[in-house]
């Protein structure tokens, strides 16, 4: 094994790093998680990283000459071959060093015992098929915006993942915000059930989805793992334990009063606000909507925003980050927030369409 020898374009060598970084640790406790495990086989080279809460595996095209396996650490290599020239890099495993050449660099780089680096976790129960990246991915990036941050609280740092059989809804809460996305087609369903799984690495598995078009997801036999079969690569996610809360009985049943405006207007107005307070203001009335913020150390801004609304004048605060979080994740030009009491939650949706639903609580005046 120590002969390891292939050789591999640059450009593909470092997608593959590129890929699998998210999953590895470079301060933890354990340097072999700081590494990516590298395995010659055949015509392809096949790279591991793990932090025992991830595990990412995929694969890059390569001419091995001689197979085998080693690990070394995964930033340096991938600060290698981001900065290097080379179009080809020539790889050989000699003692305890991995040598990279280029046409005019050597460098060496030592390697980690491989026999210390985890084994990946059996995960094969299918639970959804073709899943269609282009629906999948942007209600990932939706639905984490409203995870908590709070490691206090281990199970609102999750996305539920929901499946049922035509349905599959995807749910975050940090307790101050509620992010809902329902998916009713470009899946098909092979099991149901609920998952938690940590939203960071969502987002992480939604940075290495790249051009792919369809995801197939599994559970392992004990439920307490899933894996997101990506391309060449697989992304296996451990669980998190517990219960998620009951959302739906945080959605109001109805709401009375309903302000639309033009996404983008809206968007700059809060932008502008919120660099003198992390407090915005809308009063809303038959002439439209004004938005203030005033802070003692800073100073105070008001602006007008053209809106249609029919009912009572009325006055509600909200966090300005959380409130442009969930206008960010608004696709239609148009949205609504839909409201019936300033200290009542608010609802922000697309103007046409039911599918994702950002529920926001309110700051008391």
């Amino acid at each position: 094994m120590e002969t390891m020898k292939f050789s591999a374009l640059r450009e593909d060598l470092l997608d593959a790093v590129q890929t699998v970084q998210y999953s590895a640790n470079a301060k933890g406790m354990m340097p072999i998680l700081s590494g990516t495990k590298l395995e010659g086989v055949g015509e392809e080279l096949i790279l591991h990283a793990t932090d025992l809460e991830s595990y990412t595996i995929t694969s890059c095209a390569a001419k091995v000459e001689r197979g085998g396996v080693c690990v070394v650490n995964l930033k340096v290599l991938m600060d290698f071959l981001r900065d290097a020239k080379d179009e080809k890099v020539d790889v050989e495993l000699i003692g305890n060093e991995m040598v990279l050449r280029g046409q005019k660099t050597v460098f060496k780089l030592f390697t980690m015992p491989a026999e210390d680096f985890p084994n990946a976790p059996s995960v094969g129960i299918p639970i959804l098929e073709d899943v269609e990246t282009k629906i999948f991915i942007p209600a990932v990036q939706k639905v984490s915006r409203a995870a908590s941050k709070d490691e206090k609280r281990p199970t609102l740092l999750g996305m539920l993942l929901e499946i049922e059989e035509e349905e599959l809804n995807m749910v975050s809460t940090d307790s101050y915000r509620l992010a809902i996305r329902r998916i009713r087609e470009g899946f098909k369903t092979q099991e149901k059930g609920q998952y938690i799984i940590p939203a960071s690495a969502m987002v992480n598995l939604a940075r290495i989805v790249g051009k792919t078009e369809r995801i197939n997801v599994y559970r392992d036999e004990n439920g307490g793992q899933v894996k997101f079969d990506v391309g060449a690569s697989s992304h296996i996610i451990r669980l998190i334990e517990g219960k998620f809360p009951k959302y739906g009985q945080f959605i109001p049943e109805s709401m009375e009063k309903v302000v639309e405006v033009e996404r983008e207007e809206m968007l700059g107005a809060l932008k502008r606000a919120s660099l003198i307070s992390s407090t915005v203001r809308l009063n809303i009335g038959s002439t439209g909507l004004t938005m203030e913020s005033e802070s003692r150390e800073v100073g105070e801004g008001r602006e007008e925003i053209v809106a249609v609304y029919e009912g009572e004048d009325m006055e509600i605060a909200f966090n300005s980050r959380f409130l442009e979080e969930g206008i960010i994740s608004i696709d239609g030009e148009k949205m609504v927030i839909s409201i019936t009491e300033s200290l009542k939650p608010g609802i922000i949706k697309e103007k046409e369409g039911e599918d994702f639903m950002y529920i926001i609580m309110p700051i008391r005046l």
